[in-house]
């Protein structure tokens, strides 16, 4: 499911850095809590600029999830909320 939908509503985070929060089920092994945990912490970091794209791209790419496919769907987000 994407965050960027044309349902008619559009989800507005009280803060940008929602967008890039990542969530794992209760199932989830130990690894896959702290690369959680690591990317969430990123995510304020790089839009803050405290991290630089490429290391910010890497930390996700190491924990599984495509960097631009998931930086694209938030992209994708706020070009419908600035409509």
């Amino acid at each position: 499911m994407s965050i960027a939908s044309d349902n008619g509503l559009i989800w507005v985070p009280p803060d940008i850095s929602d967008l890039l929060t990542v969530s794992v089920d209760g199932q989830a092994d130990d690894f896959t809590v702290q690369g959680m945990l690591v990317i969430n912490g990123a995510a304020s970091k790089w839009l803050s600029g405290e991290m630089d794209d490429c290391t910010y791209f890497e930390l996700l790419d190491h924990f599984g999830i495509d960097p631009y496919g998931f930086v694209g769907e938030v992209e994708d987000h706020m070009a419908l909320l600035m409509r």
